[in-house]
């Protein structure tokens, strides 16, 4: 059931110029020799920085493999560009999302109510007034009952193609 979840909700990404200049940044930061490549070592140390998590050796080797092929010390900046471009838009929208509920979701039920949502906002904005962060919940509420009910007809659909051509 997951997976529908997760096939509803793809978004495309684009990188940006901006995102491409953060990744320059990045490899010139982990790039300290002034070599022109990062070596596996450099290269995980990137992903870290750019993407909060520390890539496995299997996800390392795959990473490294081209440049392994071609014979080359390292990764060059164009590569590195290139990959990570390729990495940030395979990524899931909705997991950043998830991590950031489940931050704040400090009682593990799966929900956030007014209280939990003021005090998030508290700790991230608090000069926002009450007034305004009272209003998001209510909005983003109405938005998530919106997309679930959208996401059991989607889900109606595919497990009832028949029924739902047909008029009610």
């Amino acid at each position: 059931m997951y997976s529908h979840i997760k096939d509803f909700n793809r978004h495309e990404t684009k990188v940006t110029d901006i995102e491409k200049n953060k990744f320059a940044m990045v490899f010139q930061h982990c790039d300290e020799d002034k070599k022109g490549y990062l070596s596996r070592e450099d290269v995980k140390v990137a992903v870290v920085m750019l993407f909060g998590y520390k890539p496995s050796k299997t996800e390392t080797d795959v990473m490294m493999a081209s440049v392994m092929q071609a014979n080359i010390p390292g990764m060059p900046l164009d590569h590195f560009i290139s990959l990570m471009g390729r990495k940030l838009a395979a990524q899931d929208n909705y997991e950043k999302t998830r991590q950031i509920f489940t931050g704040f979701d400090i009682h593990c039920r799966g929900f956030l109510t007014m209280e939990d949502f003021k005090k998030a906002f508290a700790s991230v904005a608090p000069h926002l007034p009450e007034r305004t962060v009272q209003e998001a919940f209510r909005y983003l509420t109405s938005q998530t009952i919106t997309e679930l009910k959208n996401y059991e007809r989607q889900l109606y659909i595919e497990e009832y193609p028949s029924l739902a051509t047909q008029d009610p």
